[in-house]
């Protein structure tokens, strides 16, 4: 069992175009060990239902398994590319999502992971319900739940990398804070082993969102 707590800051140049970066400390529970510190950076364009983006993401991986602890930590870059879909059903938002990671694992300590690495494309593909729970007088949203389930594949090594589903509820402060909680259950293989791991996860984030052009008013 981990718990993973998040900051997600979006930042909006225009309705269309929005640049988000995300920092993330994982932890197991018992004991209190560390298993990765994760940071991504991404810019969005939309168009109608669609949204694509670039990105990168930092990872730094310590202990897979709680109680062995760690005694080396490796490093990943991972360059990624994504596509977005939304359908909305009524009050309800079906979003659909397909992930390309580029990944670049750090294999040896004594050397970066640009100059000893090896190399791992995953194809990720997300699909969630936003559901509406809560509004108040002027019809604002205060709470909302999402459910959903994400797979991951490798393109070497074992191909079923692992599965997510997930349950999270939002409620927002504002248009600016909204705060995350939830449970998120994840069945994974070791790369190139024959080891599963089943994680039990609960996450809290805190999302920021800052829009450049009414700052600008």
């Amino acid at each position: 069992t981990l718990y993973w707590v998040r900051y997600h800051n979006t930042l909006l140049f225009k309705p269309s175009v929005y640049w988000v970066n995300e920092a993330d400390i994982r932890r197991f529970i018992g004991p209190d060990v560390a298993n990765q510190f994760i940071m991504h950076s991404h810019v969005h364009k939309k168009a109608k239902r669609w949204d694509g983006a670039l990105g990168l993401t930092y990872s730094r991986a310590y202990a897979a398994v709680p109680e062995n602890g760690y005694k080396t930590v490796a490093d990943e870059i991972r360059p990624f590319l994504e596509v977005n879909y939304d359908l909305p059903f009524g009050k309800v938002l079906l979003q659909q999502r397909f992930r390309l990671d580029n990944r670049f694992i750090q294999t040896i300590e004594s050397q970066s992971v640009l100059e000893e690495s090896i190399f791992i494309q995953r194809y990720r593909y997300r699909l969630l319900a936003r559901i509406p729970l809560l509004t108040d007088e002027g019809q604002t949203l205060r709470l909302s739940v999402r459910v959903g389930d994400e797979i991951m594949l490798n393109h070497t090594g074992n191909t079923f990398d692992q599965n997510r589903i997930f349950v999270l509820f939002d409620y927002y402060l504002n248009k600016k804070i909204s705060l995350e909680t939830g449970y998120i259950y994840i069945y994974q293989q070791r790369f190139r082993h024959d080891d599963f791991f089943c994680r039990h996860v609960i996450r809290f984030s805190l999302f920021h969102r800052i829009a450049r052009w009414e700052s600008a008013q």
